[in-house]
């Protein structure tokens, strides 16, 4: 009688997206790269973008961006840093690329991907959208890349007091 629930258990296991199974504990990698390679990359993602939005003022995000301080333990700045990676990665922007590969790698968890079929059919559309991209578009990229920006500098520095409190 107690087989089908385990083996439906077992299938649930199985069948868990990968970021549910990544290691929320790598805080002291995390810290360690950002200290060497991770601090560099955000600041120059920062002024490269600074530059190009120079004379522009972003408008406010109509969707509220994951940040460290609503709950500031070592946890919870990693993974709310590889979600706000993952979220920059998906604006496809050069300046934040290696940044948001560099973070992901660092704590050794993907960002979870779309299934091979849906992925299809972003990628025929993908080509005729990236031509057809507006300047206002890009800046509107722009400002929400700032955006993550700012929130990933706040939980690199909350994640790196914590660790002057241990």
């Amino acid at each position: 009688k107690r087989w089908p629930l385990l083996c439906i258990s077992l299938l649930a296991l199985l069948f868990l997206p990968p970021s549910l199974s990544c290691d929320s504990s790598k805080a002291n990698v995390l810290r360690e790269n950002f200290r060497s390679v991770g601090k560099t990359l955000l600041d120059n993602a920062k002024k490269d973008i600074n530059a190009s939005l120079s004379a522009l003022s972003c408008p406010s995000l109509k969707k509220k961006l994951p940040g460290c301080t609503a709950n500031p333990n070592e946890a919870n700045s990693v993974n709310t840093l590889l979600i706000l990676a993952c979220k920059i990665q998906n604006l496809d922007l050069p300046q934040t690329n290696l940044l948001a590969k560099t973070i992901q790698g660092s704590i050794d968890c993907p960002c979870p991907t779309k299934s091979p079929d849906r992925q299809h059919i972003t990628s025929q559309g993908e080509k005729t959208r990236t031509r057809r991209m507006s300047g206002r578009k890009m800046n509107r990229k722009r400002c929400r890349a700032m955006a993550i920006l700012q929130n990933m500098t706040q939980c690199n520095e909350i994640l790196n007091s914590l660790s002057m409190d241990t």
